[in-house]
């Protein structure tokens, strides 16, 4: 079967069943090992998003004083 057939019957379905389509040759492509697999996996950083955090040279008092300020500041009274 030639590409332009396959795309010409293919522009003529509607968009949900083009995704089903395209689902469909995705599994194809995996059943038979038709592309490259991926590499190995990259670990999830846990401790990413406190990079930084301990080298502030911050004491303890004043990493204190500004979480009580930031507490002021979001802690208010429902009216």
């Amino acid at each position: 079967m030639k590409e332009q057939e396959i795309l010409l019957q293919i522009e003529q379905l509607p968009d949900d069943l083009k995704r089903e389509v395209l689902d469909f040759i995705g599994f194809l492509l995996m059943k038979y090992q038709l592309t490259h697999s991926p590499t190995k996996p990259e670990r999830e950083k846990k401790f990413g998003k406190y990079r930084g955090s301990l080298k502030s040279g911050l004491s303890i008092d004043e990493i204190d004083a500004q979480l009580d300020q930031l507490r002021s500041e979001w802690e208010r009274p429902i009216a």
